[in-house]
């Protein structure tokens, strides 16, 4: 929990209780500058007649500066109060679940539901069955129902709740034992059968322990504090008390006192010989709900991106088993993944189209330049049709010719002895302590980027062309005459199988390479 208690000096002086007689007081005035040493007996003296007329005066003996058995029962009482609040506290292996059972306490029970509905099981089960974009829709106006439903009023419960359960916590986590040890070096841990054998101690001994009880121990006294929500919220959510609610009230009160008699305050100046000395609590609060929802809507939503990412993959290994038949075709040399591995290593730009652009090479080399070429040379050039109407298809085809040279020579410039592969080679070592260097890289990666980006828009709208032209040439060769082509029947001949079947089989590789391509550039 985010608490901090310290102790702190006060900017004045206590003054003393007993009222100086005139000559005392002008003694005082005329020798204390000169014996300073004098002055602070004198101070002491009187701050130690102080503290024998306090409530709490057993807990210390000024002449010999040793704390008191009393103080150690204090101690041991308070310890065996809160024992089984500091074994669970001390046993939980996850202190983050403290938070998640007060911001569950606080929900609505339509934030509870959609709180199940956003469960990480549930998204998983239901990628199964609703399509990526439906669930994407339907998670995402969840989360704006459940964060629009943190209102002023349950957004200050919850607060008011972590600031209570913090100050609880830090009281009941306090090293008791390592207090009364000093008192009884035979005490053992959470003994409580029999009251230890307390010995009186040397006060200086104990004195940071002490400022550091008082600062965990004044703060439960914040009459600001809601302690009855607390413990409703112990009992919702845990299977027995933590300490009984009467019990706490009971310390409070007891602090209260301690408090309000200033007796371990005034101890305190005189172990330390500290005038000023005065406990200081202060409590530094973040509220708990923005964090809270954060962390909701940054995990549902990285959920989201991996579970679209797993079924881009799942979609590309399925569409290139049926173009390749395999599920990663390798055509690329140098812009590969491969690439990547020095350049995560020093947190910069990536190569982020590696597969789409080694898929696209390969569509070209395998099935443009062989399937297509073939209907090609002989629909295309000695199909009679219209030249207007081939000529779209038959640019598209140049084109993709072009682009496969093209690619083949931007892969070889990411080779180490390439432009843009050694520029890479030489400035990795020198991005430790050259910022410009870790700046030409990202630019040349980018650009790089930018340049395959390119290429794959290219291809496939060059595709599509071809694609929507074989479509039509198709549905006009099944015409019983045929408007498109005149020639059909001379053109089977130039075919191994059926026409039909091989125009089709084309248009439909086709239309799974452009399915593929705009998994990565939409």
């Amino acid at each position: 929990m985010d608490s901090t208690k310290k102790s702190s000096e006060s900017a004045a002086s206590k003054k003393p209780v007993e009222k100086e007689s005139f000559f005392q007081s002008l003694l005082s005035s005329l020798f204390k500058s000169s014996n300073p040493e004098a002055e602070k007996k004198r101070r002491l003296k009187n701050l130690a007649k102080t503290i024998s007329k306090t409530k709490y005066h057993s807990f210390y003996r000024p002449a010999s500066g040793e704390m008191l058995a009393p103080f150690g029962k204090l101690i041991f009482d308070l310890y065996k109060a809160i024992s089984s609040a500091q074994l669970y506290f001390r046993n939980t292996q996850n202190p983050a679940i403290f938070k998640r059972q007060i911001i569950n306490f606080v929900l609505s029970e339509n934030q509870l539901a959609l709180l199940d509905d956003l469960d990480e099981q549930k998204i998983l089960e239901l990628a199964r069955t609703v399509p990526f974009g439906k669930l994407q829709q339907d998670i995402e106006h969840k989360l704006q129902v459940f964060t629009n439903d943190f209102n002023e009023t349950r957004a200050a419960k919850a607060d008011s709740l972590e600031k209570a359960f913090s100050v609880f916590q830090d009281f009941c986590e306090f090293d008791y034992y390592m207090i009364l040890k000093k008192f009884d070096s035979s005490y053992q841990e959470f003994s409580f059968n029999a009251v230890p054998r307390l010995e009186k101690v040397n006060a200086e001994y104990i004195l940071d322990d002490l400022k550091d009880f008082l600062a965990v121990a004044y703060s439960i006294t914040d009459d600001s504090i809601d302690w009855s929500i607390l413990f409703e919220m112990f009992k919702t959510t845990q299977s027995r008390e933590l300490v009984s609610l009467g019990n706490w009230k009971k310390i409070i009160a007891k602090m209260k006192n301690i408090q309000s008699s200033k007796s371990l305050d005034l101890i305190i100046q005189h172990i330390s010989e500290d005038f000023a000395y005065e406990t200081k609590t202060s409590y530094h609060h973040d509220s708990v709900i923005e964090p809270y929802i954060d962390k909701i809507e940054t995990d549902t939503r990285n959920l989201l991106a991996k579970i679209e990412t797993e079924q881009k993959e799942s979609k590309a290994s399925s569409i290139c088993m049926q173009i390749f038949g395999t599920a990663s075709p390798q055509s690329l040399k140098f812009y590969t993944a491969e690439f990547n591995a020095p350049l995560e290593k020093k947190g910069l730009s990536v190569l982020e189209y590696t597969e789409p652009l080694n898929f696209l090479k390969a569509f070209l080399v395998e099935f443009v330049k062989k399937a297509i070429r073939e209907y090609y040379d002989v629909v295309v050039i000695r199909g009679q049709w219209d030249a207007t109407l081939s000529a779209p298809m038959s640019n598209a085809y140049q084109e993709l010719l072009k682009l496969s040279d093209e690619v083949t020579s931007f892969d070889e410039m990411m080779a180490e002895e390439g432009p843009m592969g050694i520029k890479v080679k030489t400035l990795l070592p020198k991005t430790a302590h050259d910022a410009g260097a870790e700046n030409i890289i990202n630019r040349v990666v980018s650009d790089a980027n930018e340049t395959a980006r390119g290429y794959i828009i290219q291809g496939t709208q060059n595709l599509i062309t071809i694609g929507k032209t074989i479509k039509q040439l198709i549905e006009d060769y099944v015409l019983p005459k045929p408007l498109l082509v005149a020639n059909w029947k001379e053109l089977e001949k130039f075919f191994e199988i059926p026409l039909k079947e091989f125009s089709v089989d084309i248009y439909k590789k086709i239309y799974l390479f452009v399915q593929l391509m705009q998994n990565y550039i939409n």
